[in-house]
């Protein structure tokens, strides 16, 4: 089955395939840990706990989940920290 991507802006995209969302949320610290605040990252997490898991990472985190729909999650990276 393919999942048509929402139309949703992002910079960039990272799929997690069908890890468990907590190796998800492992590799996707790892990517993102020198990205700059304010880009916007699609995630793919087809695990049914991303629906929670994600969400609460975000709350942890600082980053903004932005947008939802299984399996598809858009991130803004720490948008506190945005300079202008």
């Amino acid at each position: 089955m393919t999942e048509e991507i929402p139309p949703w802006d992002f910079d960039d995209e990272f799929d997690g395939g069908e890890e468990t969302c907590g190796r998800v949320i492992v590799n996707l610290y790892l990517y993102i840990r020198d990205q700059e605040p304010g880009r916007r990252i699609l995630v793919i997490s087809r695990d049914p706990g991303a629906y929670v898991e994600l969400p609460a990472w975000c709350r942890m985190t600082d980053n903004q989940l932005t947008e939802v729909q299984h399996p598809f999650y858009l991130i803004t990276l720490k948008p506190s920290l945005i300079k202008e």
